[in-house]
């Protein structure tokens, strides 16, 4: 497994990176995340800060600072040459096939993509069911609105770090597709279905990703997001 640290590629670790080999399993570790609390506060649903009770900002402050402290993101991803897509059947290395039918669209002049999972860790989990034990429910709201906005923030190091990647040998990235995730095509949506999430685990190397796949297609830890960017030439 090839590794590339926390820190942008520059100079000749830029060129290194760009130089991956195809196929195989690489892994990025976004920086610390950074959260504020008053915008964890708005994603509650308090525009007017000021009216915000003085226990409430002290349970999300509490907690913010928790996730902040806590949370280890991790992401392993594989760039893989795009061998056909047809009909909503996008074939990558190895005869692996995909299917959703927005994959014509999104990912039209693409010759590669890079699939990936991410993940905040297990920390989450485990606050999660410290503050069930104890019922606690504003913290438990807390706690998933501060991960939400997370992984959120990792996902857009990660997009910045595949970006720097690619741009070195004239690619670029398309919009980020997910499973269990919607698309318009032709005014209709269609669904790239969750249960193609273990396609993808497929492709990896099991051992060594930093989530697992439950029977319901579900991740865990629960934080975790996984999908795939299209690159294509500039």
């Amino acid at each position: 497994m090839f590794f590339i640290g926390n820190s942008h590629c520059d100079g000749q670790e830029r060129l290194v990176a760009a130089m991956l080999p195809k196929g195989n399993d690489s892994v990025f570790e976004p920086k610390a995340i950074e959260l504020r609390v008053d915008l964890v506060l708005r994603m509650l649903g308090y525009s007017d800060l000021g009216h915000v009770r003085p226990v409430v900002r002290s349970i999300t402050e509490s907690v913010t600072e928790r996730v902040k402290q806590a949370v280890k993101p991790v992401v392993c991803f594989k760039r893989m040459a795009i061998e056909s897509c047809v009909d909503g059947a996008l074939v990558v290395d190895a005869g692996v096939i995909l299917n959703c039918r927005a994959f014509e669209k999104y990912l039209t002049g693409c010759d590669e993509v890079v699939a990936f999972f991410l993940t905040l860790g297990k920390s989450i989990d485990e606050a999660e069911a410290e503050y069930a034990a104890k019922d606690q429910l504003l913290e438990m709201l807390v706690l998933e609105t501060a991960g939400w906005l997370g992984i959120e923030q990792a996902t857009k190091q990660l997009a910045i770090h595949l970006r720097e990647i690619v741009s070195v040998d004239g690619r670029r990235l398309s919009r980020r597709m997910a499973p269990g995730y919607g698309y318009k095509i032709g005014g209709k949506k269609c669904e790239w279905l969750l249960e193609e999430q273990r396609v993808l685990f497929e492709l990896f190397d099991q051992e060594h990703l930093p989530v697992q796949l439950l029977s319901s297609c579900a991740m865990v830890p629960k934080m975790s997001r996984s999908g795939l960017y299209g690159l294509r030439p500039s």
